[in-house]
């Protein structure tokens, strides 16, 4: 998902990313947020870092 930054003028590097997961119909667990023009992408191996992080946070 992107969401637009009104505080940075850079045309498409201006929003930002979403990475999220659909944990049931009705729950979205947000992952992380992260400004375009900081990085372009991020990784598989960081996204399941992630939810590593997140999993042993629950238990």
């Amino acid at each position: 998902m992107r969401v637009r930054n009104s505080n940075i003028q850079k045309g498409k590097s201006a929003g930002y990313r979403l990475i999220y997961q659909l944990e049931l119909p009705t729950s979205i667990l947000l992952l992380t947020i992260y400004a375009k023009f900081d990085r372009e992408d991020i990784g598989t191996n960081e996204i399941r870092d992630i939810l590593t992080g997140f999993d042993s946070q629950e238990s």
